[in-house]
């Protein structure tokens, strides 16, 4: 699935992240449109290399606020893919117990279509 094409199909993504409890810390220069849909397309066509992106896990903290990963969480998101779920000698999410970083709204951060 790639990245949505109109800004009601950008709100429904943010509604979807905010929904599963995911809250960015990082601002919307950090986000880039390209990678998402290239992240999502691997994760939904089997080529995405989880063993790799295990070494550099998702970090969230207790509130669910991204420490590290946004764009495997969206990518993820689009591909409809659980990251809990995957298989592997390492998690692919860790837990960490205190978030310093602010954070925003999804809607705020998403790259415009």
């Amino acid at each position: 699935m790639y990245y949505p094409t109109t800004d009601a199909g950008r709100d429904d993504l943010a509604l979807k992240l905010t929904i599963f409890g995911f809250h960015p810390t990082q601002g919307k220069t950090q986000f880039k449109k390209v990678k998402l849909e290239r992240m999502a397309n691997d994760m939904s066509n089997g080529k995405f290399n989880w063993k790799r992106s295990s070494l550099q896990p998702v970090i969230l903290d207790p509130a669910g606020e991204i420490l590290g990963g946004h764009h495997r969480i969206v990518a993820a998101c689009l591909a409809g893919i659980d990251l809990t779920t995957i298989p592997g000698p390492l998690p692919q999410v860790q837990l960490v117990a205190k978030n310093l970083r602010p954070v925003y709204a999804w809607i705020d951060v998403l790259p415009d279509v």
